[in-house]
C-alpha cells in the first residue's frame, strides 16, 4: 500500500520531534555540567552540522532552552547560554522567600487532602531521585519547581503564583542542585517533609518560617555562575558530540 502524503507529514513530525528531544537534552546537559560556558554563543546552522541534524530540531530545542532559562535568544546572535552574577543570584532567592514564604502560610490555611497527597508524592519523588551528587538533577529540579508551583498555586494566589513561578527558570533550578552536597540534598528533602507537615497541619506561621529557610539556604550553596559577563556574546560554540540519527 502506497503512503499517502498525510502519513509522510506525520512521519516527518515525528521524526523531527525525537531529533529534537535528542538535541535538546544534548545541549542541556553539555551547558549544565558548563561545556558551554556563559555567553557561549549557539547558532542553528553550526549545530546542525555537528550534530548530524538538520536546523529544525536545532531551532526547536534552542526554542525549548530559551523557555527554560538555559539560554537567550538573540535575533542575531543566535542564542545566548545564560548566566546569573552573585547579585542576580542571591535577588532571586532573596524574593522568592518574600513571596513563597507568605504562599506557604496560605497554603496552610487552604490545604486539601487532595493536595497534601500531592506533595507527599512529589516529596517521595525527589527523595528517590535523590543522592551526592543528585543522580537526575533534572528530573529533581522538575519535582522541585512543581512542589513549590503547587504550593504556590494553593495559596490561591494568581499573582503570587505567576511572579514567583517567573523565577524559578529550570536552568537556574539545574545550576543550583549541581552544587549540591550530601548535607545540602539531606536539608532540601527534611525542608520539603516539614512543609507538608505544617501545611497539612495548618500550622501557617510555621510553613512561613521553613519556606523562607529553605530557599535562603539554597543562596548560600549557588552563588551565581560567577563568569556572567566575562564572555557574553564572544565565543561561538558548535556540539562536541553528533546526534546520531535512530529510528522512531
Amino acid at each position: 500500500m502506497a503512503t499517502t502524503p498525510l502519513k509522510n507529514d506525520i512521519a516527518d513530525k515525528k521524526t523531527n520531534t525525537t531529533a529534537s528531544s535528542r538535541v535538546y537534552e544534548a545541549l542541556r546537559d553539555e551547558i549544565s555540567i558548563g561545556t558551554y560556558g556563559v555567553g557561549s554563543r549557539l547558532t542553528e546552522g553550526a549545530l546542525a552540522k555537528s550534530m548530524n541534524v538538520s536546523r529544525t530540531p536545532v531551532r526547536e530545542a534552542l526554542h525549548r532552552l530559551a523557555s527554560e532559562g538555559f539560554v537567550t535568544l538573540s535575533p542575531h546572535a543566535g542564542a545566548l547560554v545564560k548566566g546569573w552574577s552573585a547579585q542576580d543570584a542571591r535577588d532571586v532567592f532573596e524574593t522568592r522567600a518574600i513571596i513563597e514564604s507568605e504562599a506557604a502560610a496560605r497554603a496552610a490555611r487552604a490545604a486539601t487532602a487532595d493536595d497534601i497527597a500531592i506533595l507527599e508524592d512529589l516529596a517521595n519523588r525527589m527523595e528517590g531521585a535523590a543522592g551526592a551528587p543528585l543522580r537526575d538533577v533534572h528530573g529533581y529540579s522538575e519535582m522541585n519547581r512543581n512542589f513549590h508551583g503547587h504550593i504556590l498555586r494553593m495559596s490561591g494566589n494568581r499573582r503570587i503564583e505567576n511572579i514567583a513561578l517567573n523565577l524559578m527558570d529550570l536552568g537556574f533550578l539545574v545550576r543550583s542542585y549541581r552544587l549540591f552536597g550530601q548535607e545540602d540534598v539531606n536539608r532540601s528533602l527534611s525542608d520539603h517533609r516539614q512543609l507538608v507537615t505544617a501545611i497539612r497541619d495548618g500550622e501557617a506561621d510555621w510553613a512561613a518560617a521553613i519556606m523562607r529557610a529553605h530557599v535562603l539556604s539554597a543562596a548560600c550553596v549557588f552563588k551565581g555562575t560567577h563568569d556572567v559577563g566575562d564572555t557574553q556574546g564572544e565565543t561561538e560554540r558548535t556540539a562536541p558530540r553528533k546526534i546520531t540519527q535512530r529510528g522512531n
